[in-house]
């Protein structure tokens, strides 16, 4: 399953996550891509079934290399 990214995130408001993991609350949509814009980042949504859906900003490439390692890892490759 591929995560929703930027303008694909369907959402009215989310709970927002940094790249360092901080917990930046709950936010609109419209406020969150602007906060990813102002940082170079992408909001990438995490969770899409929790209540607000959880979203992180972050490289997209680097979300994507993040859960590469993990799946390699969790094969025992």
């Amino acid at each position: 399953m591929r995560a929703r990214v930027n303008g694909r995130i369907k959402a009215v408001q989310v709970r927002v996550v940094s790249d360092d993991g901080t917990d930046l609350g709950v936010l609109s949509l419209a406020d969150t891509l602007k906060l990813a814009a102002s940082r170079g980042e992408d909001l990438v949504e995490i969770e899409p079934q929790a209540v607000p859906p959880v979203c992180q900003t972050i490289d997209y490439g680097k979300y994507r290399y993040r859960l590469s390692k993990a799946e390699k890892k969790k094969h025992g490759l």
